[in-house]
């Protein structure tokens, strides 16, 4: 079934969905022009449903408009990468010492299995890894609100996560599912300061990355 034929509600929601993953993915890097007829013709869609997608993720800030040009995958300054890391140092902590306190064993053992995945899983895998296994964190820590605001932060995060990782080879990648089993180890234990410590270390080796990637890139605002 062409994807016309289905409501006009589940057009715009997979069109939005399709940009929005190529854009935190870096299939459509930070920079890359785009335009509705283009990306119409690529997803056999009207113009309309792009053009929604494309005002939605202007307001999440991840594409801006350039008048007579169309539109632009919004580089990534250095300026919003400090910003977001504050935000998953504020939230994640805050979630980390929730779920100690409201966790129980049955999910601190859920939270095992999923630390432990394969050393040796591809990069987009093991992104996707990533983002499941803070999405778990926050979504454990027993307050709605919290879970909702934090949850809103991990997902922007994938393109961070891929510019600070890409090079790196799966061994490398391996030592951050260890930091992951480090954490929920801590959890187990309920012991909070450790726990927070050690997010804050996880959190702030992937800006110290990312930050060295992105002075080397041309990608930058």
């Amino acid at each position: 079934m062409r994807p016309e034929a289905s409501s006009p509600v589940l057009i715009r929601t997979s069109v939005y969905e399709r940009v929005r993953g190529e854009i935190l993915s870096c299939a459509l890097r930070p920079g890359a022009m785009l335009q509705e007829r283009d990306l119409a013709e690529r997803y056999q869609v009207s113009k309309s449903p792009v053009r929604d997608a494309l005002l939605r993720l202007e307001e999440q800030s991840l594409v801006e408009v350039m008048p007579r040009k169309g539109y632009r995958v919004k580089p990534v300054s250095i300026a919003d990468a400090h910003e977001m890391y504050e935000m998953r140092h504020i939230l994640e902590k805050a979630c980390v010492t929730r779920l100690i306190e409201a966790a129980t064993d049955a999910t601190v053992k859920a939270l095992e299995r999923l630390a432990r995945t394969r050393r040796q899983a591809s990069l987009p895998d093991w992104i996707e890894y990533n983002r499941r296994f803070h999405l778990a964190l926050a979504e454990s820590c027993g307050n709605a609100r919290l879970a909702r605001a934090t949850a809103e932060v991990i997902e922007q995060f994938d393109r961070l996560t891929y510019m600070s990782v890409a090079t790196d080879a799966p061994v490398a990648l391996g030592r951050f599912v260890e930091e992951h089993v480090e954490i929920v180890a801590a959890i187990k234990r309920r012991e909070k300061r450790a726990a927070a410590a050690l997010v804050t270390e996880h959190i702030d080796s992937s800006r110290k990355r990312l930050l060295e990637r992105l002075e080397c890139q041309a990608i930058i605002a």
